[in-house]
């Protein structure tokens, strides 16, 4: 199977070229998501340097700065596209874990790849960045006709592990975007919520639009476990043997209590907050999350 195949099967694509997905507020006093910018003058004029990271398109080069400070810089426009989308995908150690249906990871990636296909049908601007206990890779948006095939290639090379702190992704996300953006985070969330809160209020004090989509296994959401069983952290914690039984009703509690924390953060916030689960068909899940931001539910 080749690495197009396997984040975009055939009966995704088909489904996702029925779909759209863009922002729903306003960005920089155009509406977004749908056409290239109809604005001109202002909408191409200049607006900063920035140092160049692996992936940047080389024609954007300004090779007048490079001969001057033998350092590569990209010259930046503002409004080159309608929108411009940043999607966060997690990467730590707790992504990897694997139920009945595969790793959140791999599931979380073809959902990635899925959002970036229908964004840059759409002529928008994409980009990806992967983070655990920092941000380890970033690919910066771009609407190139091969952008699909860099991010893919990213996801194909990554591997879940380490430590997570989304709450510090986000606030690096939000010093490195420059004009208001659609920003996408993919993640378990495992992590506190009062820091996550300000990292995602970090993102939209700066009015970029965020969506927050949750990906967890089944195993998670319902704890099945019946016998005995040796727990071991993903992200570096110690073993536990534990009994299931006695600790069943703690953990389920503290799960709806977390759970109930992140809604809550978000919609404060208004940000648009979904679950995926891994032994749910994404091209359904997806589906209807889609067809919900449409109806501006």
């Amino acid at each position: 199977m080749s690495i197009v195949t396997r984040y975009l099967e055939p009966s995704l694509v088909e489904r996702l070229n029925h779909l759209s997905m863009g922002a729903r507020s306003v960005v920089e006093g155009s509406t977004v998501g749908v056409h290239k910018s109809p604005l001109k003058g202002s909408s191409v004029e200049f607006r900063q340097h920035r140092a160049y990271v692996a992936g940047d398109e080389p024609r954007r080069l300004d090779w007048r700065v490079l001969a001057r400070t033998d350092r590569p810089y990209i010259k930046e426009y503002d409004e080159e596209t309608n929108l411009k989308c940043l999607l966060l995908l997690d990467a730590s150690g707790s992504m990897g874990y694997a139920g009945r249906s595969g790793t959140k990871f791999d599931y979380a990636g073809r959902l990635v790849a899925a959002l970036a296909y229908l964004m840059l049908a759409q002529t928008e601007s994409v980009g990806m960045t992967l983070f655990g206990e920092k941000v380890d890779q970033y690919v910066p948006p771009s609407s190139s006709t091969g952008q699909l095939s860099r991010l893919i290639d990213v996801l194909e090379r990554a591997t879940p592990q380490g430590p997570s702190k989304p709450a510090r992704a986000l606030h690096e996300s939000a010093e490195r975007l420059g004009r208001r953006s659609l920003v996408v985070i993919v993640s378990d969330l495992f992590a506190p919520v009062a820091e996550l809160r300000e990292g995602l209020a970090h993102l939209r004090h700066d009015r970029h639009e965020v969506v927050v989509l949750r990906i967890l296994d089944a195993d998670e959401t319902e704890f099945p476990f019946k016998s005995w069983a040796r727990f071991k952290g993903l992200e570096g914690e110690s073993p536990r043997l534990c009994e299931p039984a006695m600790v069943r009703k703690q953990y389920l509690e503290n799960f709806q209590r977390h759970q109930t924390a992140l809604q809550d953060a978000t919609r404060s916030l208004n940000v648009d907050f979904a679950t995926f689960q891994t032994d749910r068909p994404l091209v359904d899940t997806l589906t209807t999350f889609l067809n919900r931001r449409m109806l501006g539910r």
